[in-house]
């Protein structure tokens, strides 16, 4: 296979500049090696080698003594049983296996051709020590989330190659044995991009190679399909289906680079290759990571293929150009503008997967976001629309069915939420001390035995319908059951972004709707702003209404966090809530051109 200098030697001046940079902050102060934990050391001892074995020659004597320094650092902290301990994972099998991953990982670089005989003479033994040491606990360590399990396999498997232990190799296999757990829709059961990028793809990666079971690669292909179509204008990824701590915060992609550039060479998806081609061109914040794995696998210096595109559009006002739909998850993902994901121009989220209908908890390792919509542009984010009635506490909606409609511009939802008031107890169930069983009523706990106990329920039903565009969208939800007032939440976020006329800013920073039929949004320079305007109907409250996250968040003083400014729109359920949006600018440019100027603006 030919190969890409430019990206390797790409690879090799960032990578020399960051090891730079952090070897003088070491040297400069003494103090920051000692507080570095077991993973940050290891990595960069994993950079220092990475960057040797590219270059073929020993580094200046200042690096080595602190690459010395960094490997007495890290003997020092592992404990007697063999593991590592970091922040709230005390004595951690799953923590000391990033480490030991990363340990393995430069053992494999330092058997490849050109790394310096002084780099491995310094370097291997500590860290063959090291091995051998944590061997036993990793063999009987156990895990607390579904990415750990590939996690210690891979470490295991590592391990099994350089001390040839048969436990270990045994042991990895009872963790592969209970199958990887990658949805049909392509995520992972966490449909986390954080956790994708960092453990289980290159976990399955280094599980494919070491045991040459190439079956691995397809969960990858796979998830780097789903993943592909997560992009947004502004290149982040989208968030909200998550199960981790990354379902509020979109997610810079820059660790799938390498997964991408070997999944793209090895099997040529299309998706895969322009999330590669889009990845390879930008400036990289963790280059020794990527150079490392291109060390080890030299097929990641292959010639990307050339980007396929989507095609001319003959209407680029019209519906979307392509949907993506994860229907385990709960999510499409909807490319309205630009000719693939990587290069979108607008792009929107329609979500109804979280999981709170089934658990009736907000809680980690839950879908715990309410963002029905989102809609991403190069200078303006509505990063969520979320709606909830004042219901018995219950919060917002988050509707439990999802479908795409009218060629796929058009989609319906639909919420139901009871609630309600407890009959007397049976004589049967009644207990003269007045004692009984502490349970969960759906929102609150009691003695109560709620369990044994009739109930007058009580229903609100709530049908959602979305219509998406290129140049924004229409929402109507319907209402049925009790009168009661709602507020609609939209984050607002993007560069130099003002709220102008028909919204009044509140003493807790949000912006409330005031009485206006419109609202008008915009970014970018004044001369040249991007603007959304906002057009919404319904039933007026006639009194102040707040937008209510539920007693889930609220009993702890918490709130269901929005990325951007708060603006919030409320009315009742008597009659139907509808909300448009619309973005545009003067002077009639073709909205396209709009957005290409808006992301040569940002760079």
């Amino acid at each position: 296979m030919m190969s890409d200098t430019s990206y390797r030697n790409r690879l090799v001046e960032q990578s020399g500049a960051l090891i730079r940079r952090r070897v003088d902050r070491i040297n400069r102060d003494r103090t920051s090696l000692e507080r570095m934990t077991h993973r940050p050391t290891m990595e960069l001892i994993k950079g220092i080698v990475a960057l040797a074995a590219a270059a073929g020659t020993v580094p200046d004597e200042s690096t080595v003594a602190v690459l010395s320094g960094l490997l007495d650092h890290l003997v020092s902290l592992q404990l007697e049983g063999g593991l590592f301990s970091g922040g709230d994972n005390l004595v951690s099998p799953p923590d000391s296996a990033f480490t030991i991953n990363d340990l393995c990982l430069t053992l494999e670089l330092m058997q490849r051709r050109g790394c310096p005989d002084r780099i491995v003479s310094l370097v291997r033994e500590p860290l063959l020590s090291i091995a051998r040491k944590t061997a036993p606990a990793m063999v009987r360590g156990g895990v607390h989330t579904p990415n750990h399990r590939w996690e210690i396999a891979s470490a295991l498997v590592g391990l099994d190659l350089f001390l040839g232990d048969t436990d270990l190799k045994a042991r990895a296999e009872q963790w592969l044995a209970e199958g990887i757990d990658i949805q049909a829709d392509g995520l992972y059961s966490e449909r986390s991009p954080n956790y994708a990028a960092h453990v289980s793809n290159p976990c399955l990666i280094a599980l494919a190679r070491r045991l040459n079971r190439s079956g691995y690669l397809d969960y990858v292909e796979a998830n780097l399909e789903a993943d592909a179509a997560l992009m947004r204008p502004d290149g982040l990824m989208e968030t909200i289906q998550s199960r981790r701590q990354d379902q509020n915060r979109p997610f810079d992609p820059e660790p799938f680079l390498s997964q991408a550039r070997l999944l793209a060479l090895v099997q040529g998806n299309t998706d895969v290759v322009s999330l590669a081609l889009d990845l390879s061109s930008r400036q990289l914040a963790d280059p020794t990571r990527h150079l490392a794995e291109l060390l080890v696998d030299p097929r990641l210096a292959g010639p990307l293929p050339v980007r396929a595109t989507e095609g001319p559009r003959k209407d680029p006002e019209a519906g979307p150009v392509r949907v993506r739909h994860y229907r385990e998850t709960g999510m499409d993902r909807v490319l309205l503008s630009g000719d693939s994901w990587p290069g979108s121009l607008a792009t929107a989220s329609v979500y109804a997967g979280s999981d709170f209908p089934t658990t009736g908890r907000v809680a980690s390792g839950l879908a715990n976001n309410s963002t029905i919509m989102d809609f991403t542009t190069p200078l303006i984010q509505l990063t969520a629309l979320r709606l909830s009635p004042n219901f018995f506490d219950l919060g917002p909606l988050r509707p439990q069915e999802l479908e795409a409609m009218e060629h796929e511009s058009t989609w319906t939802m639909h919420d139901r939420r009871t609630s309600g008031y407890y009959q007397p107890l049976d004589p049967e169930f009644r207990s003269p001390e007045g004692s009984y069983a502490l349970t969960d009523e759906g929102r609150f706990f009691a003695r109560m035995s709620f369990d044994r106990r009739r109930r007058d329920d009580m229903t609100l039903e709530s049908d959602l319908r979305l219509s998406l565009r290129s140049d924004g969208f229409d929402l109507r939800v319907d209402f049925h059951g009790p009168v009661t007032s709602y507020a609609c939440l939209l984050g607002l976020s993007g560069k130099d972004l003002r709220i102008g006329s028909g919204a009044d800013r509140s003493p807790d920073g949000s912006w409330l709707v005031n009485g206006s039929d419109r609202v008008e949004v915009s970014a970018g320079p004044v001369d040249g702003a991007v603007a959304l305007t906002l057009r919404y109907g319904g039933a007026p409250t006639g009194s102040p209404v707040t937008y209510d996250p539920g007693e889930s968040y609220t009993f702890v003083n918490g709130d269901d966090a929005v990325e951007g400014r708060r603006l919030i729109f409320t009315g009742l359920t008597s009659a139907p809530f509808t909300l448009s949006g619309q973005f545009g600018v003067g002077q009639g440019k073709a909205l396209k051109q709009i957005w290409e100027q808006a992301r040569a603006m940002l760079g």
